[in-house]
């Protein structure tokens, strides 16, 4: 009865078996019993999200816990689902201030320094642009990523190992021993940076872990030859990086993050100056990706989008037909994550994949011009960490083209391994938006409101 685990594991069951409502008494019972239990709080979503409209109020559905508890973290993974559910909703801008609000009261967001720092000692420079690249379902932000590494004016970590160091976990897990243990303790929980073929595993979204994830980026099969294994000199960057804390009263998790990127480029003895960090930020959390802009307002974001019904098969064929609720989470996910308030500015734009493969030179003219960075020869070339990179090998491309940059296989795919007619016709619908502002189709209002009333008694089927 007071196992919480026990409870949210029989919500999974209940969810996967269509038993919404019983699923949702589970994690609710979970919850009560563990207030700050993220994994929880992350799996009630989809029961909630699917029953919703059912509900008179949707405030009555999202868990209580007593009031009392102390538990800060329990507070913002309540205001986290509750900003997910209002997601595309009049209530939107609301809840997404509310997260960052409660974020910035977040217990433990910075660590001192025990030891004082001299004052005639002078900092070191650190990066002060920051652009996070996102994705948009499979469309080929791994590809970004290889053609801005080795760039002598940015600073790039390899591969999508990060994409939540800034989840609360990741942060507790690296202050817990103190500041004289901080290193130490990044160091174990990314081994994979310092070997890329090392099987310890990397958090990704959904509070879970992937275990050799080198491997199944294509980092252990680097080089001209295919058989070098991305490795960094861990004993040299735990110098380096404890050096530059020296210099530092107290960290942040963002100026922690600064701190690895100029500590990994000394170790590789890269000693252009480099203003500009490109954090492949890809596929992060909520909490994650909420937290990353809480300490970092000022970032340039960028999504690599594509067509996306071509994009969104893509993606779900990684699941099909195995779960349900992984592909109508991708779904939901491509349709609303665009609508994201932090899109909604000057500061964000979308690379279409298309343009990147039949205009590679004018779309990265633009790219430069926008992230305030000369063109580079390196800008043409797939690589990580300076050495060439094959590309991802779960692509259906990674044999047959080698993942050549601009080769045009993946755009040019024929859609209907896992859509059918009726399938793309309704999400041509949906998709109708996001195709008009990005170019995909003209627009025809006229036209999508009699698409809007036919879809409709298709969407149950």
């Amino acid at each position: 009865p007071d196992y919480a685990e026990a409870h949210s594991n029989l919500g999974n069951t209940l969810k996967e078996l269509g038993k919404l409502d019983e699923a949702e008494v589970s994690y609710r019972q979970a919850i009560e019993l563990k207030p700050d239990y993220a994994e929880a709080w992350n799996n009630i979503f989809f029961s909630l999200q699917a029953i919703k409209l059912q509900s008179s109020s949707l405030e009555d559905r999202i868990p209580l816990f007593d009031e009392q508890t102390n538990s800060k973290y329990a507070q913002i993974l309540k205001s986290i689902l509750n900003y997910r559910l209002n997601l595309g909703s009049s209530s939107t801008d609301k809840s997404f201030k509310d997260v960052l609000n409660i974020l910035s009261s977040a217990d433990n967001t910075f660590i001192k320094n025990p030891k004082v720092s001299s004052n005639e000692l002078i900092k070191p420079t650190l990066p002060e642009k920051i652009t996070a690249l996102v994705h948009f379902g499979r469309s080929g932000t791994g590809l970004m990523h290889s053609l801005i590494d080795a760039h002598p004016e940015v600073s790039t970590l390899p591969s999508i190992y990060f994409s939540e160091f800034f989840d609360h976990f990741t942060w507790e897990k690296i202050i817990a021993g103190g500041w004289e243990e901080m290193v130490d303790r990044f160091v174990s929980t990314y081994e994979v940076l310092f070997d890329a073929s090392s099987s310890t595993p990397v958090a990704v979204k959904g509070h879970r872990f992937i275990n050799d994830i080198g491997y199944k980026e294509g980092i252990t099969t680097v080089g001209k030859e295919k058989n070098e294994i991305l490795s960094v000199d861990k004993k040299v960057f735990v110098k380096e990086l404890k050096q530059l804390m020296d210099y530092h009263d107290h960290l942040d998790q963002f100026t922690f993050f600064k701190l690895i990127h100029t500590a990994y480029d000394k170790t590789l003895n890269d000693h252009n100056k480099k203003n500009h960090i490109f954090y492949h930020i890809h596929n992060p959390d909520n909490y994650a990706q909420l937290n990353f802009l809480r300490l970092a307002p000022n970032t340039n974001w960028l999504m690599m989008v594509r067509e996306p019904i071509q994009s969104c098969e893509s993606w779900v064929n990684e699941v099909f037909p195995d779960s349900y609720r992984d592909i109508a989470s991708r779904i939901f996910q491509m349709l609303f994550e665009v609508d994201h308030a932090i899109y909604q500015n000057d500061k964000s734009i979308g690379v279409r994949l298309e343009d990147l493969k039949e205009q590679p030179k004018k779309t990265i003219q633009a790219l430069c011009d926008w992230l305030d960075i000369k063109e580079n020869d390196s800008l043409f070339q797939m690589t990580a960490q300076g050495k060439k990179w094959w590309g991802d090998p779960t692509s259906p491309d990674y044999s047959k083209e080698a993942m050549t940059p601009f080769g045009k296989t993946s755009i040019n795919r024929k859609l209907g391994s896992v859509f059918s007619e009726n399938d793309q016709y309704i999400l041509s619908t949906l998709f109708y938006p996001f195709n008009v502002r990005f170019g995909y189709v003209e627009e025809n209002l006229e036209k999508f409101k009699n698409d809007l009333q036919t879809i409709k008694p298709k969407l149950d089927q």
